[in-house]
């Protein structure tokens, strides 16, 4: 559990006495004492730092407590707040209640009393941030299984269609170029044929990891297939340096690799289309790139090659 000396506490109070009082109570006891003397102010104040808890008086100017506290439970209904009033109201205990306050304590406050509605309160905020802790971990684990390919860590088909989305937007509206990759390992089903598929999943890392070497960390990776990998390559000024690229990729996708005591040879063909130099829409950007992976892949492999229009013709 949380220790006090790890806690942040915002106190609300419009009497500078008051609130001297308190300073000199917690400042020493806690990590942080953020200050607000009004509620409107506390509610900037909140914004900003986030408190562990709040402890607030309810008659202030701009915006009373209560208003305040409403305020802040709208937003997150799990924020802890001590209210502190030198009333002894039932309708406002009765309101207190109906927003969601977890204490309330009377004036002249009992320094005791506040401690321990202080401990109790770290309980709650312990289970709060395990129960959030668990919410970001499966989130996490769900964006990575619906985004993420399990073998090599690259994005997945999923990812590919949104990104290359995204990216053509900001390419129309930036007027720069981008560049669509389809990488093919030419001989991936010989090599699960031949060494099993742990050896093929240990190709598939390893061309993942020669391909990251080759490329920007802005560009984008993906498993789209079995044996196919897309690279979306953004905010390219001129074609000279998608050539260097290319020829950069097709050096690091075509190597000798060993594992289990064998060696064999990785190649890859590469097909590559350009948006807006070749075409206008993403289908047909895929589609482009697909057909110039076929062209790479027929003339002899191990090879990258650039859509042209006549490529249309060779593959129909």
């Amino acid at each position: 559990m949380k220790k006090l000396n790890e806690l942040t506490v915002m106190y609300v109070e419009d009497d500078l006495d008051a609130q001297e009082k308190i300073k000199m109570l917690l400042e020493d006891e806690i990590k942080e004492l953020y200050q607000a003397f009004n509620g409107k102010e506390a509610i900037n104040l909140y914004y900003e730092k986030k408190p562990d808890i709040i402890l607030t008086d309810i008659k202030m100017p701009y915006l009373d407590g209560l208003e305040m506290a409403k305020k802040i439970k709208e937003l997150d209904a799990d924020q802890p707040i001590i209210v502190i009033s030198g009333f002894d109201d039932k309708d406002i205990l009765l309101k207190s209640i109906n927003i969601g306050i977890d204490q309330f304590l009377s004036k002249p406050i009992d320094i005791e009393l506040l401690f321990n509605n202080i401990n109790n309160l770290m309980q709650k905020i312990e289970e709060k941030n395990k129960i959030v802790n668990i919410f970001e971990k499966e989130n996490k684990n769900i964006y990575r299984m619906a985004y993420y390919d399990h073998i090599t860590g690259a994005f997945n088909r999923s990812f590919f269609d949104l990104a290359l989305e995204d990216t053509i937007i900001r390419t129309k509206r930036n007027s720069y170029i981008t560049a669509l990759f389809f990488i093919d390992l030419d001989n991936l089903k010989i090599i699960n044929d031949n060494y099993g598929h742990k050896t093929g999943d240990f190709v598939l890392n390893k061309l993942v990891e020669n391909i990251k070497k080759a490329i920007r960390k802005k560009d984008i990776l993906c498993r789209i297939g079995g044996d196919e990998f897309s690279l979306i390559i953004e905010d390219i000024k001129d074609r000279e340096y998608i050539e260097m690229l290319a020829k950069r990729a097709s050096s690091m996708t075509n190597f000798v690799i060993k594992h289990d005591n064998n060696t064999f040879t990785v190649t890859c063909s590469i097909g590559i289309s350009i948006f807006p130099l070749d075409c206008r829409t993403k289908e047909d950007l895929i589609d482009y790139a697909d057909k110039a992976m076929y062209v790479a892949k027929k003339r002899g492999k191990a090879s990258f090659e650039f859509f042209k229009k006549s490529i249309i013709d060779i593959n129909e």
